[in-house]
């Protein structure tokens, strides 16, 4: 087993209060989730997103497949409506057409694209919708490479049966979108 105590850091920056300043959840998150949702959270990380999607739904699938990250959030989110799946975005237990919402956040640019575009597909139910948080396609010091960013038309390249329903604000880096089968 991993030893969640050794790490370069990189999860204690993610978690950093310093972070809301610039990409507060709290702020988008509590409109776009509804009270009975089954949300599924893919590329969860150590729980940023997590703790308050946990907060607004009856039932969360965390999916990450860095065991260390997903450690992190099990401690991080204490939430009884919580399920941590240590699995591949592109291959996951959850039931097919069981989630609401599906909550990509700063980490659909380090999985298998079309693997995953096909799993969340397969996951969701007739109605269900897809919460895009990403960073800006620019250059910037944080954030991924420019190469790996990904704006709303290239999000439409992989979800080819849906739509832009709404687009909303997430900070000076990033943006967000809602995205519903047409």
């Amino acid at each position: 087993m991993e030893d969640v105590n050794k790490h370069d850091g990189f999860e204690e920056r993610l978690l950093s209060p310093e972070r809301k300043k610039v990409e507060d959840p709290e702020k988008f998150l509590p409109r776009l989730l509804k009270r009975g949702d089954v949300a599924a959270e893919f590329g969860s990380g150590p729980g940023y997103y997590s703790v308050v999607i946990a907060r607004y739904v009856s039932r969360l699938y965390c999916i990450e497949k860095n065991s260390r990250s997903l450690s992190i959030a099990r401690q991080h989110v204490s939430s009884s409506n919580v399920l941590f799946l240590n699995e591949d975005s592109t291959k996951t237990s959850v039931p097919s057409a069981s989630v609401d919402v599906v909550v990509l956040a700063n980490a659909f640019h380090d999985m298998d694209r079309k693997g995953t575009a096909d799993e969340i597909v397969r996951v969701m139910n007739a109605e269900g919708r897809i919460v895009v948080v990403d960073w800006n396609k620019a250059e910037s010091d944080m954030g991924p490479p420019f190469e790996l960013r990904m704006n709303e038309q290239d999000y439409l390249s992989f979800f080819k049966d849906f739509i832009i329903r709404e687009k909303f604000i997430v900070g000076p880096d990033h943006y967000g979108v809602v995205l519903v089968h047409f």
